[in-house]
């Protein structure tokens, strides 16, 4: 019976060392865009860790590519896999670094992350999809100075930046004065600082979408304004003052009859910013509660 239950013993590891052996190994915790060149036609998969709405600005133009949001990585580990290389991407290389130390402490040696994200990826001159319809702008001359290395056009200058600020805020008051001057309004404020954690980029996006998706009617009619404030720009001192913003902040202003009921969002949105499901809903219902 002794050797018996050895036989079984041995033949239980040998099991485990052949599972073992269909896992795979990443040689490199990370990885640059002129690397991964390298390796296109290898068997590799890409996990885009960004938001949805984020992909469908600007994705990697890859044959093998999955979109889970970083904060939704634990609910889809089965959609991960251990026997291929995993290259985990993002904008700038920062969140999918985070999606490589949860799914390291998860067990994951398959992975690695994209240094400088999508935004490298397009330095290096590498391929990416835009939105349906959008061409590359700047592609009947790449030598531009204007051009990326994949023929997209560089940012805007700060000129033009502060030019099209100007005309938003310009067609955001023309739509408040366009209502009668008993009607209520909502003003929706997001403050930020001059450095910006990931909770606050999120907290903007995902109420943008929100104000998008579930009012697009009531910003047209300017019966909901949104406003981005930063905080450390002296011409916004006294708006911060007065809704005492140091920092990160979310705040909803009504106006009716004259008089304005301030509203502080702040806590909520720093508890579910990173989570867009749990927070685009909660958000709805606050703006549609302060409808009514």
């Amino acid at each position: 019976m002794k050797t018996t239950g050895l036989i079984v013993a041995l033949l239980g590891i040998l099991f485990l060392n052949a599972c073992d052996s269909t896992s795979f190994r990443s040689k490199k915790a990370s990885f640059s865009s002129a690397e991964i060149k390298t390796m296109l036609n290898d068997d590799i998969l890409f996990v885009d860790v960004r938001y949805y709405d984020e992909v469908e600005e600007l994705a990697f133009d890859v044959k093998n590519i999955i979109n889970i949001p970083v904060d939704s990585i634990e609910n889809h580990l089965q959609d991960i896999p251990k026997n291929k290389q995993v290259i985990l991407v993002c904008r700038s290389g920062r969140r999918s670094e985070s999606a490589y130390t949860l799914l390291k402490n998860k067990g994951y040696e398959n992975i690695a992350n994209l240094e400088g994200g999508i935004d490298a990826w397009k330095a290096e001159g590498l391929p990416t999809i835009l939105p349906a319809g959008e061409e590359k702008k700047c592609c009947s001359d790449p030598t531009s100075k204007d051009c990326n290395p994949d023929g997209t056009c560089k940012e805007s200058s700060s000129t033009e930046k502060l030019n099209n600020s100007a005309s938003k805020e310009a067609a955001v008051n023309k739509s408040e004065s366009a209502l009668p001057n008993n009607a209520s309004k909502i003003i929706i404020y997001a403050f930020h600082g001059t450095r910006q954690c990931e909770t606050c980029i999120n907290m903007k996006a995902n109420t943008k979408i929100v104000l998008d998706k579930y009012f697009s009617d009531e910003l047209k009619s300017g019966k909901i304004s949104f406003r981005i404030i930063d905080v450390d720009d002296s011409k916004n001192e006294k708006i911060a003052e007065k809704f005492q913003a140091t920092g990160t902040a979310l705040f909803a202003e009504k106006l009716i009859d004259g008089n304005d009921i301030i509203t502080d969002w702040s806590d909520f949105a720093f508890d579910n910013a990173n989570n867009r499901d749990v927070y685009m809903q909660g958000l709805k219902n606050k703006i549609s509660n302060l409808l009514k």
